[in-house]
């Protein structure tokens, strides 16, 4: 139905984040209480002078032999004392190096925090664009508001049929129908047209796009970029599969690559959805919450718009071509 599709590179998967190894080291730290630890070799301190002076109160009334007795424990709170102020220098030291151990810590992980964001920084992305010359980036204040009539009222079919009155039997259509459902989601249409189902906005389309009016061949991702541009839209071009559902996700619409017998042509009537197999271009138009379905607008159905897994779209996705446009104002 189209021309063969340029082949894009596979996507490149973003390089995960390797766990930081330092996470958690200062949390492993017991922080000591300084105040505490003052406040107990306080305590030993004045509990050992205490007993001192207990003792020397009564060394008048000792004598003789209690005297060696009262100098032995007067001693001895000496050295208590001295121990005790022995236990706080020890204690404060300690204090000071687990407090130099934490910063440390705490300075090496900055530094491994800051080489990993720089490797990230470095590592290769996803390529999601395979055509940069007129795409933007894709604000997201930009998405028309939708109804879901729209999903109805906007389709297009590409030969004759309800959708397309005075269509012809076939023709490689699916471009340019597809182009022009998009557009219209977000309100705008092919230039002198406004909502017609009609060859001639077909015909007007394919010249917009490819220069010409040849209704032999389909149309690349290129032309219809062409077509967007000159209708006063914009678009965005993207091989990533999970950013073509992003998008659509977002409300914005997606004129998307594939093979339809990869995808969801078992499941029609071929009165229902006209069954292809080869490249074909459709308009992945909208996301359903409650079922997890996308809503295609296939060119090929003269039905409307059809319900669609993730897994049929993804397998139509890859089996030709693997982009999608995204079109928005």
């Amino acid at each position: 139905m189209t021309a063969a599709l340029t082949s894009s590179p596979a996507a490149l998967p973003t390089a995960a984040a390797k766990p930081n190894p330092l996470a958690g080291l200062t949390a492993r730290v017991k922080r000591i209480n300084p105040e505490e630890l003052f406040a107990v070799a306080q305590q030993v301190a004045a509990n050992d002078a205490a007993t001192l002076a207990q003792m020397q109160g009564t060394q008048g009334q000792a004598q003789g032999a209690a005297a060696p007795t009262g100098q032995g424990q007067a001693a001895a709170a000496q050295s208590s004392l001295a121990a005790a102020e022995a236990a706080q220098t020890q204690a404060l030291a300690q204090l000071q190096a687990e407090t130099q151990a934490q910063a440390a810590a705490a300075q090496q992980q900055q530094q491994a925090a800051a080489a990993q964001a720089q490797t990230q920084a470095q590592a290769p992305t996803a390529a999601t664009t395979t055509r940069t010359d007129g795409a933007v980036a894709i604000p997201s204040s930009s998405v028309a508001p939708r109804t879901k009539q729209d999903y109805w009222t906007k389709h297009i079919a590409q030969f004759a049929g309800k959708y397309l009155p005075d269509g012809p039997s076939m023709r490689p259509n699916c471009g340019p129908a597809s182009t022009t459902m998009a557009l219209r989601m977000v309100g705008l249409d092919v230039p002198g047209f406004s909502g017609q189902n009609s060859e001639a906005v077909l015909d007007k389309a394919r010249v917009l796009a490819t220069g010409r009016n040849d209704t032999s061949v389909g149309t690349t991702d290129s032309e219809l970029e062409n077509l967007i541009t000159a209708s006063g839209g914009k678009w965005s071009e993207s091989t990533n599969f999970g950013q073509v559902t992003d998008w659509v996700k977002q409300g914005i619409p997606v004129v998307l690559s594939g093979n339809p017998s990869k995808g969801w042509n078992s499941r029609y009537r071929a009165d229902q959805v006209y069954p292809f197999d080869g490249g074909h271009w459709v308009t992945v138009s909208g996301f359903d919450q409650a079922t997890g379905h996308y809503i295609v607008n296939d060119p090929l159905s003269q039905i409307g718009p059809i319900y669609v897994s993730e897994a049929e779209l993804r397998s139509y996705n890859q089996a030709h071509g693997q982009l999608g446009i995204a079109v928005f104002r």
